[in-house]
């Protein structure tokens, strides 16, 4: 089974990949991983997109990460999506709250590259401002352009539902 999570940036995804991937055994790409070892050039988006395709190949994987510009190619692969949602709150609050984790302790956030780093700036506040509209921007959008693919999608907005979630899958990988 090929799974994709998505969500807004705080909303957990990293996490329940984590999750599902000790429940299952499958292999797991983290997108941030990827991506913010590169350049962030033209050759990276390549790269990028080229280690996505790729890593698609296996019949039972895990991607979880946003990323709209290659979101079409995962989800026309995936059997499985998930979409977590939180509210704008707890997802601005998490961020900041990883963010000086991260400053503190490296390790807190072991998805991401030894080389990476964040800067409380301009751009982080324009980064949060883009999670604040995260839901209307995105959220509708993205629902609306795969509404052929909605019978694969499994929104989770509570510890609950993912607490059942991961039961679920635990029983039916097994």
């Amino acid at each position: 089974m090929r799974i994709i999570i998505i969500g807004n940036c705080g909303s957990g995804k990293s996490t329940l990949a984590l999750k599902i991937a000790n429940i299952t055994n499958y292999p797991l790409l983290q997108l941030d991983s990827l991506w913010h070892k590169t350049d962030y050039s033209d050759d990276a988006k390549r790269y990028f997109e080229n280690e996505q395709i790729s890593f698609l190949r296996q019949q039972d994987c895990i991607i979880e990460g946003n990323y709209n510009r290659t979101i079409p190619l995962r989800v026309t692969q995936a059997n499985l999506i998930i979409w977590l949602k939180v509210n704008k709150v707890k997802a601005v609050y998490r961020i900041i709250k990883r963010s000086i984790q991260y400053r503190l302790d490296n390790a807190s956030r072991p998805e991401m590259p030894k080389q990476f780093s964040e800067h409380f700036d301009y751009d982080y506040w324009a980064f949060l401002k883009l999670v604040w509209a995260y839901d209307e921007q995105n959220t509708k959008r993205l629902l609306q352009k795969y509404k052929s693919d909605q019978s694969k999608i499994v929104i989770l907005k509570s510890k609950a539902e993912i607490k059942e979630f991961l039961t679920w899958i635990g029983r039916i990988v097994k």
